[in-house]
């Protein structure tokens, strides 16, 4: 199966680039007005490299961090097609920094 990759004009629900644990990556994006996300990823735990297609969905579970602790919050979760583990991406949150007194 081959992924419509996004060009320049495609709008994105969603678009995410990641490097994951034991050499792993993993890129998503949703196109606008579709359910389905767009998958290609190599996983960490047997370094397959494979594509996929599934529907858009986080679910609460728990992770961990890139500092090793374990946290829970919102995941989209897929699965390898070779091991069938589970690969999690923790939703992205901004830190807020202190606004300096003027």
């Amino acid at each position: 199966m081959a992924l419509r990759k996004p060009g320049a004009n495609d709008k994105l629900a969603y678009f995410t680039r990641r490097d994951l644990p034991n050499m792993g990556k993993a890129t998503v994006w949703q196109f606008e007005g579709e359910e389905l996300a767009n998958i290609e990823y190599a996983c960490p735990f047997c370094k397959h490299i494979g594509e996929k297609q599934q529907a858009f969905a986080r679910v609460e579970a728990r992770y961990v961090n890139d500092k090793g602790k374990s946290k829970k919050g919102e995941v989209f979760r897929f699965q390898c097609d070779a091991c069938r583990k589970d690969i999690d991406l923790p939703k992205w949150v901004k830190k807020r920094g202190r606004k300096k007194a003027e």
